[in-house]
């Protein structure tokens, strides 16, 4: 397989990843906040995944708040 072909693969690749975000972004639009935050924590489906966090982010959470939100708070014990 020539470079050329590969470039305009990968580019198909890409491009079908940006149109199934963009697609999770206008099918859930109509959900509440919580209902995202729902269906984000039991996801594992990594397009659905950047859709909901790109529909948080322009309701106004921050990148900083979805982390701390999606990562669990692992808390240590004091010995």
């Amino acid at each position: 397989m020539s470079i050329l072909q590969r470039f305009i693969l990968s580019n198909q690749q890409h491009n079908r990843h940006l149109n199934q975000v963009h697609c999770v972004e206008n099918d859930y639009a109509g959900k509440s906040c919580e209902q995202l935050f729902q269906i984000l924590l039991t996801t594992q489906d990594q397009d659905l995944i950047s859709g909901l966090k790109r529909l948080l982010l322009s309701r106004g959470y921050t990148r900083k708040e979805l982390q701390q939100i999606l990562t669990p708070q692992i808390r240590i014990k004091g010995c």
